[in-house]
Parts: C-alpha cells; sequence; structure tokens
C-alpha cells in the first residue's frame, strides 16, 4: 500500500542535498539550466514547494573565500540555499579520487581492474566520509522532527549521509536517497574494498527509500544487498536491515517539455537551427549530443558510421552526421584522450568522405551560454538521432530527441536507464556491437518514423513532471 501523501495532509517540508550546486538570480530565483537532470529537477521542485537546499560552494565561486563554513542565501518562494565551504584538498579527494575515479567509474564498468582500485584510495577515504559529514551536520540542523520532512539525497557523493543522519536524535520525517547514476552488478560492486563495499550498503539502507531510473539498476542494487549483507531480507521492491525497511523504487527523471518548448522557440535556438542548416548544405542529417565522457560511446558511433559510409561512400553526399560535443566539467586525463580521440576519428572520416566546405561529420563546440540551444537545434532539425551510451543512469538527450524530432528516428543504447521508458517508441542498438549498430543506423537511414508513433511517445513525455517523480519516490500513488 502506498504511503499517505504529506501534501494532502499537512503540508511538504523538502530539504534537498547535492554535490551540484544550482545557478539563481537575485530577485528571480533558482534557474533552471536545463530541460532536465538533478539540478533542474530540483530547482524546478524547490520552485514549487519551497525548502532548503545544501550543496557545495564551487571552488570558483566568488563568494568561497568569505567567512564561516556555510554561505546561506534566501531566494523568493520560500527558498533557501546553503552552501558549504570546505577546504579544497578534502574537495579534491572527495570528488575527484572516490567520486570520479573511483564510483562515477565503477557504476559505468569503466574501471582498469588491472590497476584499479587504487591504493591512494585508502587516503582519500577519509575525505570522502569527511565531506558526507558535514552534509549531515549541516541537513540535522535543518531538520525539525516534524512528520512532513522529506529529506532528499542525490547521488554518488553523499552515499553516507542516510547513515549519518540515522545516528541523530529520533527522527518522524522521512530520508530518500536518490542514484542518478546505473548501479552495477554485484560481480562488479565486489571490486570495492570490503569495508568501503558494505559501508556504502549499510550507509543507503538507513534511508527509508532508495530510488533509481530504472528497474534494471534497481534490480542491480537489491542484488548486492542480498550478496554482500549476510542477514538482510530482500524482496522486489524493499530490503529490510538492521531491523529497518528501506523501500527501493523507480523514479526516471522526466524531461521539462515546457522548457523544451521555450528553448525551441527562443532566438538564439533560431541563429543556432541556421547555422546548422548551413553546414547540412541541403543533406539530410544524423544528429547526437553528449557530454565529452567516457560512458557516452561516441568513438564507435563514429565507427558505426564509418562502416556504413565504407560500404556506400555515396551517402556521405546524401547525409551530414552532427555531433554536439561539450566537455565534462572537470576533465581527467582519460576525457582528454576521449575528446583527441574523437577528432582524429572526425578527420580521417572527413578526409576519406568529405569534401571541401562539405564535411562527412562535424563536431559541434557550442559556446557555454547557448549549448543548450545548439542541441535543441540539432535534435529538432534531424532527420535520424543516435544515442548509444555504453551504460547511462538515464540519458535525458532521448527524451529530448523523441519530443523534439518532428520526422527522426530514435537510436537508443538498451544499456540507457531510458531505454526501459522508450523501448515502444525507439530503435534499439547494443552498444558495444559497432557492426550491429552500423547494420541497424544504415537501416534508419532507408526510412521514416511513424507520426502516429511519435505522438504517442510525445504523449508519454508530456504525463510525467518533477511532481510526478516526487509522487513515486514518496510512495504516493496517483
Amino acid at each position: 500500500m502506498a504511503d499517505a501523501d504529506p501534501r494532502t495532509a499537512t503540508g511538504l517540508r523538502l530539504i534537498v542535498c547535492s554535490n551540484s550546486a544550482p545557478r539563481w538570480q537575485d530577485g528571480a530565483g533558482l534557474l533552471p539550466r536545463s530541460p532536465g537532470g538533478l539540478v533542474p529537477l530540483l530547482a524546478t521542485l524547490l520552485g514549487r514547494h519551497g525548502g532548503d537546499w545544501v550543496c557545495t560552494m564551487p571552488p570558483d565561486d566568488a563568494a568561497a573565500a568569505g567567512d564561516g563554513p556555510v554561505d546561506v542565501t534566501g531566494l523568493p518562494g520560500g527558498v533557501t540555499l546553503h552552501r558549504l565551504r570546505l577546504p579544497r584538498a578534502m574537495t579534491d579527494r572527495h570528488y575527484e579520487t572516490v567520486g570520479v575515479r573511483l564510483l562515477l567509474w565503477l557504476f559505468h564498468y569503466l574501471l582498469d581492474t588491472a590497476r584499479q582500485p587504487e591504493a591512494g584510495l585508502a587516503e582519500a577515504w577519509p575525505a570522502y566520509e569527511a565531506v558526507n559529514r558535514a552534509y549531515a551536520d549541516r541537513l540535522a540542523s535543518l531538520m525539525t522532527g516534524s512528520p512532513d520532512e522529506f529529506v532528499l539525497v542525490n547521488d554518488h557523493h553523499l552515499f553516507l549521509v542516510p547513515e549519518m543522519l540515522g545516528r541523530r536524535a529520533e527522527r518522524r520525517g522521512r530520508i530518500a536517497f536518490f542514484q542518478g547514476l546505473p548501479w552495477c552488478e554485484p560481480d562488479y560492486f565486489g571490486v570495492l574494498p570490503a569495508h568501503i563495499r558494505d559501508r556504502i550498503l549499510t550507509g543507503l539502507l538507513c534511508a527509508d527509500v532508495v530510488g533509481f531510473h530504472c528497474t534494471r539498476w534497481a534490480r542491480a542494487f537489491l542484488g548486492c544487498c542480498a550478496r554482500f549483507l549476510p542477514g538482510c531480507a530482500v524482496d522486489d521492491g524493499s530490503v529490510t536491515y538492521d531491523g529497518h525497511r528501506t523501500r527501493v523504487t523507480v523514479a526516471p527523471f522526466p524531461l521539462d517539455v515546457a522548457m523544451v518548448e521555450r528553448l525551441r522557440d527562443e532566438p538564439a535556438t533560431a541563429r543556432w537551427r541556421a547555422r546548422l542548416a548551413r553546414e547540412a548544405g541541403g543533406r539530410r542529417v544524423i544528429a547526437r549530443a553528449d557530454r565529452i565522457d567516457l560512458w557516452k560511446n561516441l568513438p564507435r558511433g563514429f565507427a558505426a558510421y564509418r562502416s556504413v559510409l565504407e560500404r556506400e561512400p555515396g551517402l556521405a553526399g546524401e547525409w551530414w552526421f552532427c555531433a554536439v560535443a561539450t566537455p565534462p566539467g572537470r576533465p581527467t586525463e582519460r576525457t582528454r584522450e576521449l575528446q583527441s580521440e574523437c577528432e582524429g576519428l572526425v578527420a580521417g572520416l572527413n578526409e576519406r568522405f568529405g569534401a571541401p566546405g562539405r564535411p562527412a561529420v562535424s563536431l559541434v563546440y557550442p559556446d557555454l551560454p547557448t549549448t543548450r540551444h545548439c542541441v535543441v537545434a540539432a535534435l529538432s532539425g534531424a532527420d535520424l538521432a543516435l544515442v548509444n551510451p555504453t551504460f547511462d543512469g538515464m540519458n535525458l538527450v532521448a527524451k529530448e530527441a523523441l519530443y523534439l524530432g518532428e520526422r527522426a528516428r530514435l537510436l537508443l543504447s538498451v544499456n540507457a536507464g531510458a531505454y526501459e521508458q522508450l523501448a515502444g517508441h525507439v530503435t534499439p542498438v547494443h552498444p558495444f556491437d559497432v557492426e550491429g549498430t552500423a547494420s541497424v543506423l544504415r537501416e534508419a537511414m532507408a526510412s521514416g518514423a511513424a507520426p502516429a508513433e511519435r505522438a504517442a511517445a510525445r504523449r508519454l513525455l508530456r504525463e510525467q513532471d518533477a511532481n510526478h517523480w516526487l509522487d513515486r519516490m514518496m510512495g504516493v500513488e496517483r
């Protein structure tokens, strides 16, 4: 049975925390940066319900050198932002060593297991604990013990916060944790040192609910609990451990349809649309839009297109492959190598199949202020969209492509979290199979999308919004 809805009974007091910090504008409040993702979703929820947001002060922020451990900013709509000032050495170890080089790569199956986890992890783990403790301390200072409180902890940077809150004085509100990344299978999760592996699991099981983007990731988490925590009781939708029951739910991030439509109609998007149309030069367009991350699988996408052109070189005169690429927030040596590899692949494709002024493939690097406009322009003007991550927690670009593309078929990796929700409206691709992807790509280039199919997909995307997502996390039935 679903839990009672506190919003209809006594109202909702929302407290959220994330490692990522939002943007805001004096007098206007929080500013969602894109049509989906964690920060825009939290900004939307707090914009509707009010509440508190605890996050890390970005090291390059002008207020980072201020006094005190927390910078508190009141915003319109009853929103208060609490930005933690933490030592740079601590946050580097927390974010880079543990957050990226261990956990981010672990959950995307990207660890070099011949060398990782590295010996330096033992030195970095105390910093991870310290950052989680700072978050828990701030959250505890905000919690009143009211049954109306819903504390929402997000992502792999903060795995230990539920446990640290659970050890405080008795609370009556609820603590939820949402994992935006995939969750890996038990055999791979077991790569972690045992004390870290078990600490992550027992920490999360102090939450009242743990959420994932799709059933596959939720089941992998349940499998890890069953494998590594003797004495826990696991069923399809919960784990009971040490006398506490944690509900495990599936709550895929929604697409902010209203924001997509606003972006589509803005002048900056029109300018990008005109620029991309000039570069297409009358050819049909294959589009993709990715951050340059290892799991986005850009090299195999380019390799698949190369295979298509090797069989039918004349298609380069009929099609243009437009790849919108944005850099990761904090690049590593692996992402720099990836970018160099992608640029080399594109140069090779253009040398073989391009013509002066008419490249077969273009890597488009938009300026930061108009990145989202460029993405929307590319996807809305595409005849075909390719989204082929090796593994991805969700991939909201797939939803954008499905909503924006008037005529485009969407080729979507079966390992994207979005695939479970969109399977009836997309063409599946197996991301590790280059020749298989090439065959699907060539077939899609020869056919079109059914308008009725696209209308059904758009209805699905319109029906789900931020409140629908929150309902799933809170166990509220609609």
